[in-house]
């Protein structure tokens, strides 16, 4: 089976106080079984605004990619996740 290249922005959530670069240290440790991060940095939005970006390689079976955002979206002080890219890997 394949894999596939995942590009993420992810904002912090607004209703909980935490810092950039602890939500960056989260995501970092995602690691597991189901895929791999490959980056993680933060980047400047708007006005002083932060979100993240993520760069992860995911097995590329059915189900798997939902079940690495529900990952994502597990950690606390995650908002909203976005897919900037998505490609299959030879």
């Amino acid at each position: 089976m394949g894999e596939v290249a995942v590009q993420y922005k992810i904002m912090p959530d607004p209703d909980v106080e935490v810092a950039i670069d602890n939500l960056v240290s989260s995501l970092e440790n995602i690691s597991g079984e189901v895929g791999k991060i490959h980056n993680v940095e933060k980047k400047p939005l708007a006005f002083g605004l932060m979100y993240v970006e993520l760069h992860a390689v995911i097995e590329d079976a059915e189900g798997l990619v939902d079940k690495f955002e529900e990952a994502i979206t597990s950690i606390e002080g995650v908002g909203e996740i976005e897919v900037l890219g998505m490609g299959r890997l030879l």
